[in-house]
């Protein structure tokens, strides 16, 4: 019998994004394979729409279909309350407010905002005010036995060896709350953030500190995952519906829109699978109430598959090629390709011909037909976005997991079965060759038998725009002849 299971039996569990890309995926897996009694999410007030129709347009995703079938009624063991992360006490009514504190066994607190640019104020005001909104309403539950914080392996990437542990702050979470107006503190704050490669991290880092202060009143854990990449088994194969971070770049080169990375290809990237890590919220959520007496200190959870399973960026780009050939796009923009550099010379070269000229080209028939043009303006977003993750394309970081090898050990083989987060359990091979098709199927929505049209689709597509471009250099070397001769 899974202890995991156990555990969650008729339990109160209230999760914060719980719609989003992680979430879902959590609860989802609590309801499938536990009797846990209710699960509370934290949904955005939205105007004219019932907490029931919340309800039903939450669960209308895909991802709960397996469930759907094994229990038709999950519905009734979900309760939505609308507050707000950015606002004192979540903005949730005096009688939401009630039945939390009345009902609610274990957070789960995912919620936060993945901008890696967001200003400052705002990054702080949903990643670290959100976090302490939360913690308070587990300080004030009745009946309280876990609290875990989801944060990111990243939160201390100022330094490339992250061990298992809450590191330290110069600024009391607490002050930098209750002095948001003050301009001096907002200064020195945002000199001190540089250290971080962007206010995503460096508030996640303040949260983490917050979190472990709240150890004196009940059972607190913090779990960091890496790049968070579509499921790999559950509850369906390839899926993902987020488009942030290493998700949004893996699908925009399958899609054939960002053919030139600036990166080394020597790197070890560090990737999950989601459905690995919502395993491993529900699994720590178990593991540190069921070992609260001996634990003296907040454990923290690198959730990462370097250490174990590693993988460069040269390494994934040879193996999803094999796959991609199997599987391309309809829809695609052009066939995948993946030119990579460290070189920020050479990738602006790159750059130049792999994604502007072509989406000049492309833009100019777009506004020929009437249609407005938007590829050179998505290749300037894309470009903003590769400055902020610069370090991470161009660092290998070397990640501690001790205590997620532990939680391994102490989980027995129902819960090995149940809940499966042992990055070692999987080659990258078998997971490209889940995840490709399953994004063509589930976010592409192509059809899989569509392999022949799709190839003779993309081919004339690159034809066209070689086609152009083959024009326009020609032109242009004729006027360079005309010009010096």
């Amino acid at each position: 019998m899974s202890n995991i299971s156990d555990f969650y039996r008729d339990k109160v569990v209230f999760v914060t994004g719980g719609t989003g890309f992680i979430g879902k995926i959590v609860v989802e897996k609590l309801l499938r394979t536990s009797e846990v009694k209710q699960v509370i999410l934290l949904v955005r007030e939205k105007k004219n729409t019932l907490p029931e129709q919340r309800i039903k347009d939450i669960c209308a995703c895909p991802v709960f279909d397996r469930l759907t079938k094994k229990s038709p009624n999950y519905k009734d063991r979900i309760k939505v309350v609308e507050g707000d992360l950015e606002k004192e006490n979540l903005s949730l009514s005096a009688e939401s407010m009630e039945y939390l504190r009345e009902n609610v066994n274990i957070i789960l607190h995912i919620a936060a905002t993945v901008k890696f640019d967001e200003e400052i104020i705002k990054a702080i005001r949903i990643n670290l005010l959100g976090t302490r909104e939360a913690l308070e309403i587990g300080k004030h539950a009745k009946n309280m036995e876990s609290f875990i914080y989801v944060s990111t392996a990243y939160s201390n990437s100022y330094t490339d060896h992250i061990e298992e542990r809450v590191y330290p702050v110069d600024f009391n979470p607490e002050k930098v709350l209750a002095n948001l107006q003050d301009e001096k503190m907002k200064e020195e704050l945002f000199k001190y953030s540089l250290k971080w490669p962007n206010t995503y991290t460096f508030t996640k880092s303040l949260a983490e500190v917050l979190t472990q202060n709240y150890r004196q009143y009940f059972p607190v854990a913090v779990l960091r995952p890496s790049c968070v990449m579509p499921a790999i088994d559950e509850p369906i194969p390839g899926w993902c519906d987020s488009i942030y971070g290493p998700n949004g770049t893996f699908i925009g080169w399958y899609y054939g829109l960002i053919r030139t990375t600036q990166i080394d290809p020597h790197v070890q990237i560090d990737t999950v699978p989601v459905d690995y890590v919502s395993n491993a919220i529900i699994a720590v959520g178990w593991k540190t109430y069921a070992t609260r007496e001996q634990e003296k200190e907040v454990l923290v959870y690198n959730c990462i598959s370097s250490a174990d399973n590693p993988l460069t960026f040269d390494e994934r780009r040879l193996e999803c090629a094999k796959v991609v050939e199997k599987h391309p796009l309809l829809t695609g923009l052009y066939t995948p390709l993946s030119i990579v550099t460290s070189s920020d010379t050479m990738f602006r070269i790159y750059s130049l011909f792999l994604h502007y000229l072509p989406a000049f080209v492309l833009d100019t028939a777009m506004r020929l037909r009437g249609e407005k043009p938007r590829l050179v303006s998505t290749y300037n977003k894309i470009d903003k976005v590769v400055e902020t993750v610069r370090k991470f394309t161009n660092t290998t970081f070397f990640f501690d997991n001790q205590n997620m090898r532990d939680l391994y050990v102490q989980m027995n083989s129902a819960d090995h079965r149940q809940y499966p987060c042992d990055n070692r359990n999987y080659s990258w091979r078998l997971y490209f060759e889940r995840v490709v098709p399953g994004l063509k199927k589930y976010f592409f929505k192509e059809d899989l038998n569509n392999v022949k049209q799709a190839r003779l689709v993309q081919r004339k597509k690159e034809l066209t725009v070689h086609s152009i471009l083959a024009v326009i250099l020609a032109l242009i070397l004729f006027q360079l002849y005309y010009l010096l001769f």
